[in-house]
Parts: C-alpha cells; sequence; structure tokens
C-alpha cells in the first residue's frame, strides 16, 4: 500500500505546502513522513508506517510548535503614531460618518473620520489611526489621559 515513492512524495508535498504557506504547520507532516519513508524501508506493514507517520508528526507539533511560535512571535514596535491614541484633538472641519473632516493636534492637521459626526470646535478623541488618517470618537466614549489640543 505504501511505498518509499508514496512517502517521497509525501514529504515533497509537505515541504511544498511549508514553502508556500510558511505557517510552521506542514513542516512536522513532512517530517512524519520522512519517519514513515524509513518504516517502509525497514520493511515495516503499512499500519506501522502510518502510525510512526502519525506519532511522529504529533510529537514534532506538540513539542515544537509553542516553542516556534514564541521565537517567531511578531513583536510590535510601537511607533510615533502609537503616542497620539487616546488624546484629544479638535474638530476643524465638520466630520460626518462616511465623511472624513479635518482635526487639530499638536498644530498639525489630520484627516480624521468617525461613526459620529463632529462640527468645527468640537472636540473628540483619537482611537485608531491608520496611515495619516485617525480615526476619532466622542469623548464620553473613551477614557482620555490627556489633553493636547
Amino acid at each position: 500500500m505504501f511505498t518509499p515513492y508514496f512517502w517521497l512524495g509525501a514529504i515533497v508535498i509537505f515541504a511544498g505546502i511549508e514553502a508556500l504557506t510558511f505557517n510552521f504547520t506542514s513542516i512536522w507532516f513532512a517530517v512524519g513522513a520522512v519517519a514513515g519513508f524509513f518504516a517502509c524501508l525497514a520493511g515495516l506493514t503499512p499500519l506501522w508506517q502510518f502510525g510512526i507517520f502519525t506519532l511522529v508528526s504529533a510529537l514534532c507539533l506538540v513539542l515544537t510548535r509553542p516553542l516556534v511560535k514564541k521565537l517567531l512571535a511578531r513583536r510590535s514596535e510601537p511607533t510615533n503614531a502609537d503616542r497620539n491614541l487616546g488624546r484629544t484633538v479638535q474638530v476643524i472641519s465638520p466630520i460626518r460618518p462616511g465623511r472624513a473632516g479635518r482635526v487639530r493636534l499638536d498644530g498639525v492637521d489630520w484627516k480624521a473620520v468617525s461613526t459620529s459626526s463632529f462640527d468645527p470646535g468640537d472636540a473628540c478623541t483619537v482611537i485608531a489611526f491608520e496611515s495619516t488618517t485617525l480615526t476619532v470618537a466622542p469623548l464620553e466614549e473613551t477614557h482620555t489621559a490627556d489633553t493636547h489640543i
């Protein structure tokens, strides 16, 4: 049932999937397929080959995946824009849901969007940002840390 060519094909397929995804899941099955390949060369029955493949794959996954995830965890580096979260800004042109307006923060004008409406002179809080656009919310919906208009 399982031939050395079957296991070589499985190794190539699992390694190929890993090369395309880089999510460190398929690689453990490729290692299990290597074990299945050697079990086949040793003359073990297909049931033993599959059992060894399953056991080695599961052990690799359970024993090394948490370590790999920890080592490859993306560390979020704060940017200067992160400092603007939670800050109070002053609206300088109307903001309407679905239509951007402008706000002033530290003397700099920013494009701003919101699910609420704001008129010039209103104060609101920065809750998110993307590129050069701030997302703002009413003051009472947020916990403001400090005011810098």
